[in-house]
């Protein structure tokens, strides 16, 4: 079984990184779900106009979109709630919310799978997230294989036991599994990243 020892709360030392060891996806604007409804309906082109002169010339079905925007939006705000309250309170039960073959990349260190998953989050210290941004999109079909999938970016802080304060930023791709009776999100892929490097 592999050790994680302490290494959690550092980054690109000990595990191999993903090539996504940027320093965090960050969103240049704080999402609100009014917002990107009046955006989804501000504009004038009919259901089937394309848009003159450019080199796309698939149909804007504003419908379409409007309706992706508002599954987007109740996604991301029902999975944030129960993903950081799960983390601070239910740590033991977080990697239900994991696709069996789902991948986290913490600040750099690659873990992939629920056994490793579940190893990983079982040494972290307890915690306390508050979440200050939360954005989030629909993926576009075309790139998911026709898998109804979601981008949903948080920015916060958050507190270890025995440990300071840090920023960070998070982004999960989410996908949509459908059952007779209920839509549940599973985390394909998570990537955290701490953002305070000027202070550490």
């Amino acid at each position: 079984m592999k050790k994680y020892g302490n290494d959690w709360s550092h980054g690109d030392k000990r595990y191999a990184s993903s090539g996504s060891s940027s320093r965090g996806s960050q969103t240049s604007s704080k999402y609100q779900r009014n917002h990107a409804r009046q955006e989804a309906g501000t504009s004038p082109l009919r259901e089937e106009q394309t848009i003159p002169g450019s080199p796309l010339t698939m149909p804007m079905r504003t419908r379409d979109f409007k309706t992706h925007v508002d599954q987007a939006c109740r996604a991301a705000e029902e999975f944030v709630s129960i993903y950081y309250e799960t983390m601070d309170k239910r740590r033991h039960a977080i990697v239900r919310l994991y696709l069996d073959k789902a991948t986290l990349i913490w600040n750099g260190n690659v873990v992939s799978g629920l056994e490793a998953l579940g190893n990983f989050f079982d040494i972290l210290p307890a915690s306390e997230f508050q979440i200050n941004m939360l954005d989030c999109q629909p993926v576009h079909a075309q790139a998911t294989q026709s898998q109804t999938t979601v981008l949903v970016v948080t920015s916060g802080s958050v507190k270890f036991d025995g440990n300071k304060q840090h920023y960070f930023n998070q982004n999960f791709l989410l996908t949509a599994h459908t059952t007779p009776n209920s839509t549940v999100w599973k985390i394909a892929s998570d990537c955290f990243r701490f953002q305070d490097w000027a202070s550490s």
